[in-house]
């Protein structure tokens, strides 16, 4: 297929996965994109409550909510980080690179690189060979993943290159593959989002 073949893919199965789809018009828009999505949504959770920290309402789920907002973006480069940091100036929103065990009771937002996207199932596929980068994909109430078109594969069989090299790079490695939102039902087989990962996936897509 094509690349604008397997992006029409994308943009017809994302609604179903759920996972929100949004092209970007560069890296700049990108960021602002994660900036926007995290001053709109209400303040995260506190899982992990702590004694004697000051903390906001309770959220409809009977969670404190914490008082200021917070990015988690592990994997971005120096260069990366810093125009995010730009696009956080004035706003009530902390960056997060380094430290995210600290932070295990939820934060709002990860943006994280994917290394490829299978279009047909809606997958990311994401090396997580530093913990940093794991967490934020694991733990940040809304998961915003940054993929290139280049990297789209029409299905899951495509990626067997993309996988035998993030297998053979050395060292542990730690690949996932991230379709949707965390979902379980294996509560009374009722199906509840966000259990065990992110309320929400956004996927942003970017030229080369």
């Amino acid at each position: 297929m094509t690349q604008d073949q397997l992006v029409e893919v994308l943009r017809k199965k994302a609604p179903a996965v759920p996972a929100s789809l949004y092209e970007a018009k560069d890296f700049e828009d990108a960021l602002q994109y994660a900036v926007d999505v995290t001053e709109k949504k209400r303040h995260c959770e506190m899982l992990m409550p702590v004694a004697g920290e000051t903390y906001g309402p309770e959220s409809e789920n009977g969670f404190p909510t914490l008082t200021e907002r917070f990015i988690a973006a592990p994997g971005l480069s120096d260069e990366e980080f810093a125009a995010l940091e730009a696009k956080a100036a004035g706003t009530d929103i902390n960056l997060l690179r380094s430290g995210l065990r600290s932070h295990l009771g939820g934060f709002d937002t990860s943006i994280t690189w994917a290394d490829a996207l299978v279009t047909d199932s809606v997958t990311c596929i994401v090396n997580s060979n530093r913990e940093e980068v794991r967490l934020g994909s694991m733990i940040a109430e809304v998961s915003i993943m940054l993929v290139k078109k280049s990297t789209l594969l029409n299905r899951l069989e495509d990626a067997n290159t993309i996988m035998l090299d993030l297998l053979t790079r050395g060292g542990a490695s730690y690949t996932a593959m991230i379709t949707g939102p965390s979902r379980t039902a294996d509560i009374e087989r009722v199906g509840a989002l966000g259990v065990h990962g992110p309320l929400e996936l956004h996927i942003v897509l970017l030229e080369d």
